[in-house]
């Protein structure tokens, strides 16, 4: 799969004819799969290259000037999970305040200019400034293919309700409706060396801004250079210890101890242990934590993992 970063509007000719799945896919969960499905569909049937065309920032994000807002897949993590999906080129576009203002008729010009002969779009989908453009204007100006919502399992399956499960601490669920664990990548920075103290070392996560499932003790994959192990994270405020303001990310691999400081992991939340608690001293927290590990390796085993 090909990168294209479209920058301060500079719309460029791609030589193929491009069938392009249209949206801002944060998540690209089950529904935006199937775009991108119809999308390779509609490539192999024409003989288009197919691409996923895609905005950063979010667009509701940068329009409504929220500076603190976690998607559920950063622009790195939306790349990687693309680029498993079998397309030919993902094209991200840079909204800035020049892509915002751009008219319906402007944004469909761009679209022609890059090669692009087909789309395939959501039934809400829109664009343009005060999105004014709607699926009946590409319709006029491209081969279009509408992709109705998507309901799984009676669910209505949608970034909206993916974030409000992980901010449940429902990180399952919110797997089933993502069709992969949900995933956060961060740099392991220093920490305050409390749990490698009681026997459980933990890497301290710089998840810069990424969606945090709600507060808790989860049973998770990391993968250190592409290798995966088994581990527990707790997402929070450090209660036993010292009380930290700024909400942590920690996590314990299980048989491993190496020096990772500065390195990227990537963390994949499979199931939510408990709640988050104040011990009355690190005794009691050191037999929690091993009555966790023990709950995390008791899945481990029912998913068939190794131990």
């Amino acid at each position: 799969m090909k990168s294209l970063f479209i920058k301060d509007k500079n719309f460029f000719p791609i030589s193929e004819d491009i069938c392009a799945a249209i949206g801002n896919f944060d998540g690209v969960h089950l529904g935006h799969q199937r775009l991108i499905e119809e999308c390779k569909r509609v490539s192999k049937e024409k003989g288009y290259k197919s691409a996923l065309l895609t905005f950063y920032p979010h667009p509701s994000v940068f329009l409504k000037k929220m500076v603190n807002y976690p998607l559920v897949t950063p622009l790195e993590i939306k790349t990687d999970v693309v680029s498993r999906l079998g397309l030919d080129y993902l094209i991200v576009v840079e909204f800035s305040d020049e892509v915002a203002n751009m008219s319906k008729e402007e944004f469909i010009a761009s679209l022609k200019f890059m090669n692009i002969k087909a789309c395939v779009c959501g039934y809400d989908f829109t664009f343009g400034r005060r999105a004014e453009g709607t699926i009946d204007d590409l319709k006029n100006d491209f081969e279009f293919h509408e992709v109705k919502k998507y309901v799984f399992d009676n669910v209505r399956v949608s970034t909206t309700y993916i974030r409000e499960l992980l901010s449940l601490g429902d990180v399952s669920e919110a797997a089933r409706l993502l069709g992969r664990p949900h995933i956060i990548r961060g740099k392991v920075k220093f920490g305050s060396q409390q749990g490698r103290i009681i026997g459980y070392p933990t890497a301290n996560v710089d998840y810069k801004n990424a969606f945090l499932p709600k507060n808790g003790v989860y049973f998770v994959n990391v993968s250190i250079g592409g290798i995966i192990y088994l581990g527990m994270c707790n997402i929070g405020h450090h209660p036993t210890f010292e009380f930290s303001d700024e909400i942590l990310m920690e996590v314990n691999i299980f048989n491993f101890d190496e020096d990772i400081y500065d390195e990227t992991i990537d963390v994949f939340f499979i199931n939510r242990i408990r709640d988050e608690k104040r011990f009355k001293s690190p005794d009691e927290l050191k037999k929690q934590l091993r009555i966790d590990r023990s709950k995390c390796l008791e899945l481990a085993g029912d998913m068939n993992y190794t131990k």
